[in-house]
């Protein structure tokens, strides 16, 4: 019998307070949202204290906008003491109040001193234009649980990051997804039912999340496996639906942890989803880049190592290719590719820079540049190297208009000769905390870029 027995709730706020078991803080909660989670009385949490998970529905697509998140109009209510457990009701809705969402919180204690909480999740459409809810290609659009585990994203470089593995167990049936940080089909279209389990490991303790009576989820693991979406899939054919007046969706799942000793042999026999050929891309090195390396690279550690990214900033993404050229370089045989069959604006982009991505910080006063062997083919296109960096309390790190852009000249000869494009900038105080390095073609035609080095200048 556990020597736990008393669970109360503190009330701070209209929509927080803090649970404690016999007088101890167990959990809280602010704005909805569940922080400092621990999974034993005095243990260590497996939700910290920047990310907490929501007592609420949202879309995954645009979650920040009011209407498509129920994190209006909260309160928490219903308190009651029960044997052993404690249940509250986490209400919210959206700004127009046109959907309500409403959690049963349960927090338990059995009888070897653990602790985990049941959650009901019920969403309702109550305005009379219904729901606008748009598709995502890789999980389900819905949202009723964001896990986002205490210590597997820290923004200081000195902390070492946690959880290196990822499982999914149906049944008998156990598969793992390897941590990485590539945007690869592993972490997609995570199939759930009730009584399937999603767990992250091998720390000392480590979360799991269970699913409840009735739920068929749809999961999504973010690419740097900081967190894992749980939503249902409504949209059909990607293509946006609107859910009527009246209409009610359901969700329960179980939240808790599991020991590294009952994981690891789970893992161990698990077999692994496949990464497919996102394994192909670029790694980003810090240093010189010849585009040799890629993550199947023999060497490579897939945990520390950031993926090169893409993107394309105007125009048709069918009329854009990207590509790793593995018969034109500059000194060997590899580089990095963008063909444009339009009009079109497109990038190569390392968007992992800085302390929060394992590198030393960035100095004060300090000078960066950037260099780079381009080469065009195609008698409009033009090509250039960027610098952009966002610096600390100078706008949010997460909107890239924030950014400060440092370009290189254009390129905008197609003699096929290799250039070299260089930018530097200024001294820069205070520091910045991102970097981005850009590979950019405007307009039509085809570049290629090698010999990639950032430096850093006292």
């Amino acid at each position: 019998m556990s020597r736990f027995s008393e669970f109360t709730f503190q009330r701070k706020s209209r929509d927080g307070g803090l649970l404690k078991l016999d007088g101890v803080i167990v959990a809280a909660i602010r704005r909805l949202e569940l922080f400092n989670f621990s999974p034993r009385i005095h243990g260590e949490p497996i939700v910290g204290d920047e990310v907490g998970v929501p007592l609420y529905w949202r879309q995954y697509g645009d979650h920040q906008n009011p209407e498509r998140s129920a994190n209006s109009h909260r309160s928490i209510s219903a308190v009651r003491r029960l044997d052993r457990s404690l249940q509250l009701t986490a209400r919210g809705l959206t700004r127009s109040r046109g959907v309500e969402s409403l959690y049963t919180v349960v927090f338990r204690v059995d009888g070897h001193d653990r602790i985990f909480i049941e959650v009901k999740a019920r969403l309702e459409v109550r305005g009379a234009d219904g729901w606008l809810v748009t598709p995502h290609p890789d999980h389900g659009e819905v949202t009723f649980c964001t896990l986002w585990p205490r210590g597997v994203f820290s923004p200081q470089n000195r902390e070492t990051k946690r959880f290196q593995n990822c499982l999914v167990q149906r049944g008998a049936r156990r598969e793992s997804i390897e941590h990485h940080h590539l945007e690869s089909p592993d972490k997609h279209h995570i199939r759930l039912s009730e009584g399937d389990r999603f767990a992250w490991g091998l720390e000392k303790v480590n979360p799991v999340i269970t699913m409840g009576a009735g739920t068929k989820a749809e999961a999504g693991v973010c690419a740097y496996m900081w967190d894992v979406h749980f939503g249902l899939k409504v949209c059909d054919a990607d293509q946006p639906i609107t859910l009527p007046p009246g209409a009610v969706l359901h969700a329960a799942y179980t939240l808790g942890a599991v020991s590294r000793a009952t994981l690891r042999p789970l893992i161990k026999c698990a077999s692994v989803r496949s990464s497919g050929v996102a394994l192909d891309r670029p790694v980003w090195t810090g240093g010189h880049h010849s585009f040799q390396k890629t993550f199947r690279s023999e060497g490579i550690d897939r945990n520390t190592a950031w993926p090169w990214q893409t993107e394309v900033t105007r125009g048709d993404d069918q009329q854009v290719r990207f590509s790793r050229d593995v018969k034109i370089g500059c000194a060997d045989s590899y580089s990095l590719k963008i063909k444009h069959h339009g009009n079109a604006q497109s990038s190569w982009q390392a968007t992992t820079l800085g302390p929060a991505f394992g590198e030393r910080p960035f100095c004060r006063g300090g000078r960066l540049r950037i260099k780079s062997m381009v080469r065009l083919g195609g008698a409009e296109g033009k090509a250039q190297v960027v610098l952009r960096l966002h610096r600390e309390d100078r706008g949010s790190v997460y909107a890239v208009s924030d950014y400060e852009l440092y370009p290189s000249d254009q390129l905008a000869s197609a003699d096929q000769e290799w250039r070299e494009l260089v930018v530097t900038t200024p001294r820069l105080s205070p520091a910045p905390d991102r970097v981005h390095v850009i590979l950019q073609l405007d307009g039509p035609g085809t570049a290629w870029f090698d010999e990639v080095e950032l430096i850093r200048l006292r």
